[in-house]
């Protein structure tokens, strides 16, 4: 006769429906902790880079539009649409479908369109101080070859900045920098300093 042998329950088969015990739940947590605590903040900077990014390009896109401003005999102008969040140039050209005909606004071919990250808008946009309210938007140079002061708020979740184009400046300026200072003209003949080093 043989005797059922007691197997202890350390070595016991167990079946396939096998749970987790305690111990590996505090680790797979531990883990997760560790994992979110390193890739978190990794992620917040990174979309914080992305909005900043857009800002720069809304910037250089401003430089375009003075530049082509300053040296082409076509209206330019800076079109929004906030259907597909993106900035572009548009030039005011011939109509390819009636040469003949009044020209028309057109996407500027010689530049890209700047495309905001998800969650960023335009939160403001102004014409010589006058508010644009639409959600699709043209500021555009006058027909006599000047050009309106442009200001730009872009507003993201994780970073916001202001871009403005001075009416006779090529530079367009960052409103909000970080170090407090914002470039200011001064009329250097007002202030008795016409024969100054700069």
């Amino acid at each position: 006769m043989q005797a059922n042998a007691i197997i202890p329950a350390r070595s016991r088969p167990r079946p396939n429906g096998r749970g987790f015990s305690l111990l590996e739940m505090v680790v797979v947590s531990v883990l997760l902790a560790i994992i979110s605590v390193i890739a978190v903040p990794r992620f917040f900077a990174v979309a914080r880079q992305r909005e900043e990014k857009a800002i720069s390009d809304v910037e250089d896109l401003l430089r375009m539009f003075a530049f082509r401003n300053s040296v082409g005999t076509q209206q330019i102008g800076l079109h929004h649409d906030a259907r597909f969040g993106e900035v572009s140039l548009w030039i005011l050209d011939l109509n390819p479908k009636d040469p003949e005909g009044p020209r028309v606004w057109q996407q500027d071919r010689l530049s890209n369109p700047v495309e905001l990250p998800e969650g960023m808008v335009v939160g403001f946009a102004s014409a010589d101080g006058i508010p644009v309210r639409d959600d699709t938007w043209i500021i555009s140079s006058h027909p006599d070859g000047s050009r309106p002061l442009i200001e730009i708020g872009l507003k993201g979740q994780h970073a916001e900045g202001t871009v403005m184009l001075d009416t006779y400046s090529t530079v367009p300026m960052r409103l909000d920098r970080e170090d407090g200072l914002v470039r200011q003209p001064i009329d250097l003949d007002r202030e008795g300093r016409t024969y100054d080093r700069w």
